[in-house]
């Protein structure tokens, strides 16, 4: 199993979530291109362990790919078989836990409330996806768990802009899930994967420390 260091060299993870599996692919090589250190492929993109596979052998095994929207904990395996480094979840699956630890996987279990979290630290995730987060305060809201909950590794995702990137870093989030803010539906339609790669190149110099 992957430390979260190691599956999330820069703490940036762009999040692709598309029906179209081609430029879905060259959008995430142009992601990675400009600086976003790990990708997290959806179950709702097609083909997706395909995806995970043709990532991982284009990159060299440079960057850590992932399994999103998981569901199922006999995903688990199959990402695994795939070669992803990490699992993620939009709600607390303690099945899905379970499955990660039966395959030796980096488990991330999404939550919101406080409540939430605490549980899906209880089921056994590494690491607590806050989705989604903007509509709920964004930074503001991370900064409030802080107090009680300061001691939990969360990754923020829903809603996350290329300008919140620092605000939510310096709070000592572990992660940065990227989706719109990365692969925005106009530049994917175009496939514009020049923009990606900008977009991607700002934020990985916001994440960058001082």
């Amino acid at each position: 199993m992957l430390s979260i260091e190691k599956a999330f060299p820069n703490r940036l993870c762009g999040v692709l979530r598309t029906e179209d599996p081609e430029a879905g692919f060259q959008a995430c090589l142009a992601a990675m291109e400009g600086g976003i250190g790990s990708i997290e492929i959806t179950t709702t993109v097609p083909s997706c362990y395909d995806m995970i596979r043709g990532l991982r052998a284009s990159t060299g095994d440079s960057h850590p790919i992932g399994l999103g929207t998981v569901w199922d904990p006999g995903a688990v395996l199959e990402a695994k078989d795939a070669g992803a480094a990490f699992v993620v979840t939009p709600v607390v699956l303690p099945e899905v836990a379970e499955a990660c630890r039966a395959h030796d996987m980096l488990c991330v279990l999404g939550a919101l409330t406080p409540t939430e979290i605490y549980l899906a630290r209880l089921a056994g995730a590494k690491l607590v996806k806050v989705f989604p987060v903007a509509p709920v305060g964004g930074v503001g809201y991370i900064r409030a768990l802080g107090g009680p909950m300061g001691g939990v590794p969360l990754w923020v995702s829903g809603g996350v802009g290329a300008a919140d990137v620092r605000g939510y870093l310096e709070l000592g989030v572990k992660v940065v899930g990227l989706t719109n803010a990365l692969f925005p539906a106009d530049a994917m339609a175009r496939r514009d994967f020049d923009a990606i790669r900008r977009v991607a190149a700002e934020v990985a110099k916001a994440a960058l420390p001082d």
